[in-house]
């Protein structure tokens, strides 16, 4: 009976000395229990605010896109103008070329 008591008090012993050792263990991990906690509460409030955040990013992106479009058809009334102007300087050239040829060929024609 004296060597059973003597093991029980052996194990009893090393649990006390586990249970020591745990808290220790569970005291030296508080600050970092307490600053997860702390992180964690950060990303819950930056998680509640992402929806919001996205919606602002959507109307963002959908405004671009609004005047984006709005250039680009700008962009391509400028582009029909050009074409056009061009054409009636290319008409115009057309026309003076003969009057220019006449004038020219007078003043060559006064300087002999």
């Amino acid at each position: 009976m004296t060597q059973r008591l003597d093991r029980i008090e052996v194990i009893l012993e090393r649990t006390a000395q586990s249970a020591e050792a745990n808290t220790i263990a569970i005291e030296a991990n508080a600050p970092a229990i307490d600053g997860n906690r702390v992180a964690i509460e950060a990303n819950r409030v930056a998680i509640a605010q992402l929806p919001s955040t996205v919606n602002s990013l959507v109307q963002v992106v959908e405004i671009h896109q609004l005047n984006h479009q709005a250039t680009q058809h700008n962009f391509e009334g400028i582009v029909t103008e050009l074409r056009e102007i061009r054409s009636e300087i290319r008409g115009l050239r057309t026309k003076s070329q003969p009057i220019l040829e006449h004038l020219f060929g007078r003043q060559e024609d006064g300087e002999s």
